[in-house]
């Protein structure tokens, strides 16, 4: 599936969500967009959520600064992976 994040959320994810990073392939920049194919869609959420879980949170579970970017993102490639079903 073909996703598109805002660059400098692709950057984060690049950096903060390696896991889910490595599956991201055939990327290609348009203005301050960045589009990017997943093949294991279900996959590439989870180690989203896993990532939100190791560094999103603090340690009594409450959502970290690096834990709303991370929900972000997540939203908005859920958001994008529902309009095309």
């Amino acid at each position: 599936m073909t996703f598109f994040l805002q660059k400098k959320d692709f950057i984060f994810l690049e950096k903060r969500i390696p896991y889910a990073y490595k599956m991201v392939t055939n990327i290609n920049e348009i203005d301050d967009k960045v589009f990017f194919d997943v093949d294991k869609v279900a996959d590439f959420q989870d180690e989203i959520t896993m990532e939100i879980v190791d560094t999103g949170m603090d340690n009594e579970d409450t959502v970290n600064v690096l834990g709303r970017e991370m929900y972000f993102i997540y939203d908005t490639l859920l958001e994008q992976k529902r309009k095309s079903m």
